[in-house]
């Protein structure tokens, strides 16, 4: 298991497919949001983004998949590079065949949309058709060829696609060199990757500065110097912030009692954990709880 798998598995990261179909006529989209990662593939047909933090309008076409962080400027999608058709209006949602143009948008709900994990990626990412690489490209080919065909369980099938954006996403952000810092550069060291790795895989293991670097052949000074200046905190910092990541998806599991979610975060005692919980997030575990499941 590598560094980036472990961390999918840990937070165990899923998409929830929000349209896939046609939209003819003045037709925009609006999915700003700061806790989610939102995507937008285009399967057929032209669209424009319209965001003061791009260069544009920026044209998107068939195979394009644009994406948006949850740091990402207010944006929208528009059928038009001039035109932005606000107030309500969302043009027609037709059928994939009968629609000027064909998309698949989705978003991953994220537990920590502020932490650092995601601000070390672009808050916005297009991948154009010619760029996207082997698995990516093949992955996005799949969405659209089931999108293009209502057969029984599509909706589950693009979902379940979809859930391999993220990996494919972060591995052609490192691979075409479009983060230089975080955690996700980071792991192009392999002595770093190796104790990214144990930490993720972990979380609730003791884990020290001495035995993180025995396990990764590396000296404390090192791993302490590299971890400040690709990550920006130290192992153990890091150790606590992936550990309330966990902590905040564990938690919305109800059937999971908070002394078990203490546990599985590597804390001796619920009491211990909701203290270091509330430093991270401003709240207890428990009106965490309350606010992601409302029936509570």
């Amino acid at each position: 298991m590598d560094a980036l798998t472990a961390l999918a598995n840990g937070l165990n990261l899923r998409a929830k497919l929000a349209y896939a179909g046609g939209v003819c006529g003045q037709w925009t989209m609006d999915h700003n949001s700061d806790r989610s990662i939102w995507f937008h593939l285009v399967g057929k047909g032209h669209g424009w983004v319209h965001s003061p933090a791009i260069d544009g309008p920026l044209e998107l076409a068939e195979g394009d998949l644009m994406v948006f962080l949850p740091h990402a400027a207010e944006h929208y999608l528009s059928y038009s590079p001039d035109h932005v058709p606000l107030g309500g209006v969302s043009g027609d949602l037709t059928t994939w065949a009968a629609g000027e143009t064909g998309f698949v948008c989705g978003e991953i709900e994220l537990n920590a949309p502020q932490s650092p994990l995601w601000h070390a990626l672009p808050a916005e990412i297009v991948i154009r058709k010619k760029d996207a690489r082997d698995s990516l490209a093949r992955l996005i080919e799949l969405v659209i060829a089931e999108s293009e065909h209502a057969r029984f369980g599509s909706g589950a099938v693009i979902e379940r696609l979809c859930d391999g954006f993220f990996i494919l996403l972060v591995r052609h952000c490192i691979e075409a060199e479009l983060v230089r810092d975080g955690v996700f550069a980071a792991m192009q060291d392999r002595r770093i990757a190796t104790v990214l790795e144990l930490i993720h895989r972990e979380p609730w293991h003791r884990w020290s500065i001495a035995e993180l670097c025995g396990r990764a052949g590396i000296s404390k000074t090192v791993l302490t110097e590299k971890f400040a200046s690709r990550i920006g905190m130290s192992p153990i910092e890091y150790l606590t912030d992936w550990r309330m990541q966990i902590a905040a998806r564990w938690l919305k599991e109800t059937a999971v009692t908070l002394d078990q979610v203490a546990e599985r975060c590597g804390y001796d005692t619920a009491s211990s954990f909701s203290k270091a919980f509330k430093r991270a997030y401003g709240v207890s575990p428990a009106t965490y709880r309350r606010r992601s499941d409302p029936g509570l």
